[in-house]
């Protein structure tokens, strides 16, 4: 046993530390952090408004909401009510103050922020007697339809729908998913396209204006693994992280799959030794129009976190790492326009990334007060 544990492979980087600084070449500013928590707690979902109000679901089964101002984060309230484990929380896209959560007690619940935080309504199906366990949940780009993904309850798995103006649900799909569902994603600009990932290792795509789930559903294309992480990439590119930590790109209006990258390749474009430690974050489009895959490894202290670019050619190039990352990071979100990555996790943080071109023509904070300017100027009753 000894001689197994001595033989065990280590992971490190596979290049010299000076080296490092060449190949990623990309450079991230720490702007500012905050420890959410001093418990033993985690950040396990993380969403944001485009004023940059940050909301972070912990594994207490609580929400807090922080607003990043210049360089600091300011908390703003704490919210709970779930009885059971928090899946998903999701900011609204038209109103800053409201935040939806989703959770395994099968509610959906919104909240307002102002005035400490209160939940002012509850999504539910009343006139179901089973209890629907909530895996994740999404809103529509306009903000006004709702869609939150179960668990197999009695061999179904159901995608339920709710006008977010009335608690009763506008119907639901329950025949295109065998195992539980664990994303549920809109499309960014297109209200009435919905994609949806299971553990049965499918990625669907519908088109929710249809009046029956068959019509629905465009696409079904099959992963051959387990749906970990959905991300609309574009108007038509869907990115897939899978439960094995490899990552897939689809086309979803032709329903090719694009390209793959195992676990290994995005080991080797880190530039780490044991893909087995290597584990994937989310992937955005980055300000250059590039697309970009969040990774971190578990090896040593898990502090490990750089990002790698799917180039033309097919593939991936290192591209930044982030040297004062202090935790595994499990969750993050990027802002295009101002060149801002923000990631939380195990530890508890919330760390803020700034570009470093940004940085230096200090535009991210006169765009975070024009924005937070324009919010104020164009406010309506969301309900």
């Amino acid at each position: 046993m000894a001689d197994i544990i001595d033989n065990e492979e280590i992971d490190r980087d596979t290049v010299e530390p000076e080296a490092l600084e060449q190949h990623f070449r990309k450079k991230y500013k720490l702007l500012t952090e905050c420890a959410v928590t001093l418990k033993k707690s985690y950040i396990n979902k993380l969403h944001a408004t485009k004023s940059l109000k940050l909301a972070v679901s912990l594994s207490d089964n609580s929400i807090e909401v922080y607003q990043l101002n210049n360089t600091s984060l300011t908390k703003i309230c704490k919210l709970s009510g779930h009885d059971k484990t928090l899946t998903e929380v999701v900011c609204d896209p038209k109103e800053d103050h409201l935040l939806y959560s989703a959770a395994q007690d099968g509610l959906v619940k919104l909240w307002d922020t102002r005035a400490s935080g209160s939940c002012v309504q509850e999504y539910k199906d009343e006139e179901e007697e089973l209890v629907k366990p909530y895996e994740c949940m999404d809103i529509s780009c306009n903000g006004r339809v709702l869609c939150a993904g179960s668990q197999l309850v009695e061999d179904d798995a159901y995608l339920v729908f709710w006008d977010n103006r009335v608690t009763k649900p506008l119907g639901g799909y329950w025949n295109s998913h065998t195992d539980d569902i664990t994303q549920v994603k809109f499309h960014k600009s297109q209200t009435e396209i919905l994609a949806t990932g299971s553990l049965d290792g499918l990625i669907n795509i519908f088109n929710v204006m249809e009046l029956s789930e068959d019509d629905a559903l465009t696409y079904s294309l099959n992963v051959e693994n387990s749906v970990e992480k959905l991300s609309w990439l574009d108007e038509k590119q869907v990115a897939c992280i899978t439960q094995s930590n490899d990552l897939q790109f689809w086309d979803t209006e032709s329903g090719d799959l694009l390209r793959t990258f195992t676990r290994d390749k995005i080991s080797r474009s880190i530039k780490r030794s044991k893909a087995d430690d290597c584990y994937l974050v989310d992937t955005y489009t980055s300000i250059d129009d590039t697309t970009v895959v969040l990774a971190g490894s578990y090896g040593g202290n898990g502090h490990v976190l750089r990002s790698a670019a799917a180039a033309a050619g097919g593939r991936l190039q290192p591209a930044a790492h982030f040297p004062a990352n202090r935790q595994t990071v499990s969750c993050c979100h990027y802002d295009k326009d101002r060149d801002m990555l923000v990631t939380a996790g195990e530890a508890a943080i919330i760390s803020v990334w700034i570009g470093s071109e940004a940085a230096e023509n200090e535009t991210t904070f006169g765009k975070i007060s024009q924005s937070m300017n324009k919010l104020h100027m164009n406010r309506h009753k969301p309900y």
